[in-house]
């Protein structure tokens, strides 16, 4: 093993911020500051923007005050390569304090009939597991396989069984920050739903798990994802910040990603699976996401679970919560 890359890895199980210094090494990176910004060079990426830790924010969950019922229809869709995590999931998913039909991928008939045992009792709303061919991962069986169904709804989960072989020290917490702040509790779930009851809100995700902030970046991206959004007719540069919704979990209203769910995007646009950590198309739709809801005419926010936050990360309270809700209204 090359000797930064152990360097790294170890340094991100123990000191984050040892790992950072690392990683920059290694890629041989430096940063131009810009204020509230700062724009990353790097030998491996192409340049990017994005935001310094402390000007970066998410909304707080559960909510500080009263939430009104919500009437959305809502479907979860969910990708499951590793049945291990089909009860967990589904203990989740339960969280959900409303009906919702439950959509699940996977890519043997095997693997199908573990889940379909797992949630055999499950009572929330439809259940449909499908099989699809094993590429394009979480991306290709729910934004291909599924892409009929977001019609009949007004507001969707996209999440999946998510591991990090590749790095299992630093990215060993990740999955559980994820599934945590988008499904961690009823009041949490409540909260996410209650912000999504904005009409401007198209798309709300979590918080970024600190080891992972530093790979906020294009990767091998840039291209991929510019070409790919080009045939979406929406047009970006690497002037524009770079952020999205790192591991691909999410809440979102279907009409913010129509642009994504119109396109002729198929299985042929991804590659075979293969273990690819970077540079797929799949990777390139990760990055696209914000650009897409923004082009639809909404926005997209972070969320951040009681108890999850670190304790230099900024946190709207509930009572910003209310004035953000009153200034959207007036645009």
């Amino acid at each position: 093993m090359h000797l930064l890359t152990f360097l790294k890895d170890f340094c991100a199980f123990n000191f984050p911020v040892a790992s950072e210094f690392f990683y920059r090494l290694y890629h041989g990176i430096y940063l131009e500051d810009l204020g509230a910004a700062v724009v990353v060079h790097s030998k491996d990426f192409t340049d990017y923007i994005r935001l310094k830790k402390e000007d970066d924010f998410a909304l707080k969950v559960p909510l500080e005050f009263n939430n009104p019922s919500i009437n959305f229809k809502v479907a979860a869709v969910v990708h499951i390569f590793y049945p291990e995590l089909a009860a967990e999931l589904k203990n989740l998913l339960l969280n959900i304090p409303c009906a919702v039909d439950v959509y699940i991928s996977t890519t043997s008939p095997e693997r199908k009939a573990t889940i379909e045992k797992v949630f055999s009792d499950f009572d929330k709303g439809r259940l449909v597991v499908k099989i699809f061919e094993n590429r394009g991962r979480d991306i290709a069986s729910a934004f291909v396989g599924f892409k009929e169904i977001y019609k009949s709804y007004d507001v969707c989960l996209h999440i999946h069984s998510k591991k990090s072989p590749h790095a299992k020290m630093r990215l060993a917490g990740w999955r559980d920050h994820l599934y945590k702040n988008l499904l961690g509790s009823p009041e949490i779930v409540s909260g996410i739903l209650n912000i999504m009851a904005n009409e401007k809100v198209g798309l709300v995700f979590p918080q970024y798990y600190d080891p992972i902030r530093i790979s906020i970046n294009w990767g091998k991206n840039y291209l991929l994802t510019k070409n790919f959004l080009s045939r979406l007719e929406i047009e970006i540069d690497n002037r524009h910040l770079i952020e999205f919704p790192a591991g691909s979990m999410f809440w979102f209203k279907p009409k913010a990603l129509a642009p994504l769910l119109d396109s002729d995007l198929s299985f042929e646009d991804f590659p075979e699976e293969r273990g690819q950590v970077d540079g797929t198309i799949a990777h390139a739709i990760e990055r696209a996401f914000l650009f897409i809801v923004e082009s639809s005419g909404f926005i997209w926010t972070k969320v951040d679970g009681a108890g999850l936050k670190s304790s230099s990360q900024a946190e709207l309270d509930a009572n910003i919560l209310q004035t953000w809700h009153s200034v959207l209204k007036k645009y």
